[in-house]
């Protein structure tokens, strides 16, 4: 049995029109097409609704929609499995998560990584191989796109939960793969709590753990007889940008037959607005070398992300408080109730995601702390 595991995939502007054709396939390069029809199965993330008329959700950052016809590229793709959980798959409210299933079951392309509200169990999906039941089991942070208490949406990252469902499924499997739509984008090393998430999937039942959402290549670390990678990169997902971030990612394989489980890593490179097989060595060798920086090195993880977050604290203290300036005189002249009005919904929605999901806020309290460190060096 021979798995492809690629990232994201959203149907764009730029080439909206060669994924309304039925022989999309076919206008990727022949290398890829090769590869991608070797494998028995060939899993990706749909990260955007399928619809048209809809309407969006209050969020902030980008709203990501393709329309219905762009399902035949998607089908000609051939994918026996689209996962769901992501953090922009409820970006146009039920009526576009709904139409999106509606088009894959009329596709008969089947998906995982949605739940009819938090309290419901999270169905993992499971693959019958010869000798071996192969499970998969998606979930995403917490940003605006997840289920509630009494709405559907994605599987959202509940720990206690995750973790008893991801051994309930590797005690119905004999391999386990867990997807998490999580990190945070651009960054090619695990954040320590996104680390310690991870390993505690491992310790739970998973074989393989694959991040999804940086939207760049990452590393990977074997752990606990499992492997983790952390951050996989985009699968055909055209936005404009040309960075060797964007423009680079992997395809995951996965062979397993009764005796050996073995990973393997394809790079794949952007094409004008589609992908190829990429030949640069560099990709590989770049990502081993990220590899073997974090092996064994709690250190180096805790001071790559420090640095990090003080790179990033500026952005996230302008969002949270943007009107610093005016906040005196605004008190002294009218009650506090006027402060809180001069906050824009777009305001409070950056503030809400930056507090709920769990990538922004680790980033926030790390540099806040960093911060802290500073000022004693300042007095």
């Amino acid at each position: 049995m021979k798995i492809i595991i690629a990232g994201d995939l959203v149907p764009t502007k730029s080439n909206e029109e060669l994924f309304k054709d039925k022989d999309f396939f076919k206008k990727l390069d022949t290398e890829f097409q090769n590869i991608w029809n070797s494998a028995d199965y060939r899993i990706f993330n749909l990260e955007c609704p399928l619809g048209v008329n809809l309407t969006a959700i209050d969020k902030n950052g980008a709203k990501l929609l393709a329309t219905s016809s762009t399902i035949e590229g998607i089908k000609s793709l051939n994918p026996n499995l689209v996962l769901l959980a992501n953090n922009h798959i409820l970006d146009y409210d039920i009526e576009g998560l709904d139409s999106t299933i509606n088009l894959l079951n009329k596709y008969d392309i089947q998906y995982t990584g949605v739940i009819d509200n938090t309290k419901t169990k999270n169905d993992t999906y499971f693959i019958q191989a010869e000798n071996k039941k192969i499970g998969i089991y998606n979930l995403c942070e917490n940003e605006f796109s997840v289920a509630t208490n009494n709405s559907k949406g994605a599987n959202p990252l509940d720990e206690i939960k995750n973790y008893k469902e991801i051994k309930e499924a590797k005690d119905s499997c004999d391999y386990l793969v867990v997807v998490f739509h999580g990190g945070k984008e651009f960054y090619r090393y695990p954040s320590p709590n996104l680390q310690r998430i991870c390993r505690n999937f491992v310790d739970f039942g998973a074989d393989l753990v694959i991040t999804q959402h940086s939207h760049c290549i990452g590393c990977k670390e074997e752990y606990n007889k499992g492997t983790i990678i952390y951050g996989q990169g985009n699968f055909i997902f055209d936005c404009g940008i040309n960075d060797e971030y964007w423009k680079t990612s992997l395809l995951i394989t996965l062979d397993i037959n009764s005796d050996i489980e073995k990973i393997d890593y394809i790079p794949i490179e952007k094409e004008n607005n589609l992908i190829k097989i990429s030949n640069d060595s560099k990709i590989i060798e770049d990502f081993l070398a990220r590899t073997d920086e974090i092996k064994d090195n709690e250190k180096f993880i805790k001071d790559e992300y420090n640095k990090f977050s003080r790179q990033h604290l500026n952005n996230y203290l302008n969002i949270m408080n943007k009107r610093r300036f005016y906040k005196r005189i605004l008190n002294r002249l009218f009650n506090r109730e006027y402060f809180v009005k001069t906050y824009k919904k777009e305001d409070c929605l950056n503030i809400l995601n930056i507090i709920e999901c769990e990538a922004h806020r680790e980033l926030l309290i790390t540099g806040l702390k960093e911060r802290i460190k500073g000022t004693k060096h300042e007095s």
